[in-house]
């Protein structure tokens, strides 16, 4: 019974931190790389968002058994382990992604708004920010998560506005089959699709998890497999996304920049109300992915600098945690005020992402076949094996993104 009971804890705890992670790479900035991907290439790149499911259920099954065995967040990990410089590096990599994507997001979650109150998205900017960065300080973002967690299923229209649109389906078949096509904007978009969903945000968020929940060793496989619903619900939802939007706005050549442009693609479904169903979701979104970026940059400054903090810190007992918070967030609420299109800064982000994503994953991979690091109980040859194949993915991707002309 004792038995029983530990399985079945370690299992809900598991599952809901792979559903947080995955919530988390389901931000505003993959919803607007996926609909840029429908708009662009109609359903040319079907293909490649079914080859990132297995991608990223490598990823995070090898992040579990990262932290699962040593007990470490990535970045503390990387910082006991490799010289300073590389530590630095890594750092590095991981707080300028947050940052612009940070920034995205909170400007999606400005843009929502807009969309519900018709008040210039540019005047939510510094608002948001300084609400999130409250309900992060009053302790209660567990509470508040809750509820917003729900408003992302607001999403779950595309699901019924890709049917009402009527698309080809021979088409959409056709798009499964591998198909680079021509030009930059396809590479573009082919890294911008890796650098949303495997962006290191994600498996990092999943390290400090997993450090902080330490199930029992012989727990872990449980541990680790259970990271699969949550991507598997992940790429339900941006299939549908890509293929509403390919289907009403790719097929008619419209361009998507704004929110506004991207709610059109659930007008086939929620006619004159699609602003509002949209913005919902977005909001969601982003009020779930800009506290665990903040935090998930917090954490890594704490790992490297031997800090105190974690959410479940109160400000006064870690103030540099909290420090960053603020940073992050403020830092964010600014780049609102560049006058970047919403959707142009989601892709940004997401290029940004998968520009950097090629040195985090390495990193793990050394460390998840060093013995010392594992405390010899790496992970088996086969994972090990299929993670290496990611990185060499992610990276082949980022190399051709230079080549055709960026």
């Amino acid at each position: 019974m004792g038995a029983d009971r530990e399985a079945k804890a370690v299992a809900k705890k598991s599952i809901l931190s792979g559903l947080v992670s995955a919530a988390a790479d389901n931000d505003p900035t993959t919803v607007g790389t996926i609909a840029v991907a429908g708009a662009v290439t109609v359903y040319g790149l079907e293909w490649v968002l079914v080859l990132i499911v297995p991608m990223l259920i490598v990823v995070q099954m090898l992040a579990t058994h990262l932290a699962g065995v040593s007990g470490k967040g990535l970045q503390a990990a990387v910082r006991s382990r490799y010289h300073v410089a590389i530590t630095w590096i890594s750092l590095g990599s991981i707080v300028a992604v947050n940052l612009i994507t940070i920034g995205a997001d909170l400007q999606a979650g400005a843009a929502s708004l807009d969309l519900l109150t018709g008040v210039p998205e540019i005047v939510w900017a510094v608002p948001l920010a300084l609400l999130i960065g409250a309900i992060l300080s009053w302790e209660n973002f567990d509470r508040t998560r809750a509820f917003f967690s729900v408003l992302p299923l607001a999403f779950l229209a595309y699901t019924a506005a890709a049917v009402l649109a009527h698309p080809d389906w021979h088409a959409v078949a056709r798009g499964f089959i591998p198909h680079l096509g021509r030009g930059k904007q396809t590479m573009q978009t082919i890294l911008a699709l890796f650098g949303t969903l495997l962006t290191a945000y994600a498996y990092f968020w999943q390290t400090v998890e997993v450090a902080t929940d330490r199930p029992p060793r012989r727990r872990l496989l449980m541990a680790e497999l259970a990271t699969i619903p949550g991507v598997l619900f992940t790429f339900v939802i941006l299939w549908f996304i890509l293929t509403a939007t390919a289907a009403t706005l790719g097929v008619h050549h419209h361009q998507i920049e704004t929110a506004q442009d991207a709610a059109r693609a659930l007008a086939p479904f929620a006619g004159r109300w699609a602003p509002i169903v949209f913005a919902i979701g977005l909001f969601g979104s982003a009020f779930l992915a800009v506290p665990v970026l903040a935090a998930g940059t917090a954490n890594a400054m704490c790992e490297t600098f031997r800090w105190r903090g974690s959410l479940d810190d109160s400000p006064r007992k870690a103030p540099q945690h909290y420090a960053v918070v603020y940073v992050c967030l403020a830092i964010g609420a600014t780049i609102c005020f560049l006058h970047v299109p919403v959707v142009t800064l989601l892709f940004i982000a997401s290029i940004a992402g998968g520009l950097a994503t090629p040195l985090t994953l390495a990193l793990m991979m050394l460390l998840e076949r060093d013995h010392r690091t594992t405390r010899g109980h790496r992970g088996s040859p086969w994972l090990v094996a299929a993670g290496w194949g990611v990185t060499a993915i992610v990276t082949l991707a980022g190399i051709a993104f230079f080549v055709t002309g960026s």
